[in-house]
């Protein structure tokens, strides 16, 4: 009789760590399929700072192209 309640607790308890593992692999794969604003807001001034840092890097080699044709 012992023995019977004892394998019941121990397949209560693998089915509990399963039902947590499940859950917690549930909620790690929603935070990282789900955008957050945060980053969103970071990655577009990342791209506007690189393509302003294009536009300048382009208009100051025009600028001293310009200058030594000139001379």
């Amino acid at each position: 009789m012992m023995r019977n309640l004892n394998s019941s607790n121990i397949n209560s308890n693998s089915n509990n760590r399963k039902k947590k593992w499940l859950r917690l692999g549930a909620v790690g794969l929603a935070l990282l399929l789900i955008p957050r604003r945060s980053s969103l807001k970071a990655d577009s001034k990342l791209a506007a700072n690189a393509e302003n840092e294009v536009n300048n890097k382009v208009a100051n080699k025009f600028t001293k192209e310009d200058e030594s044709a000139l001379k």
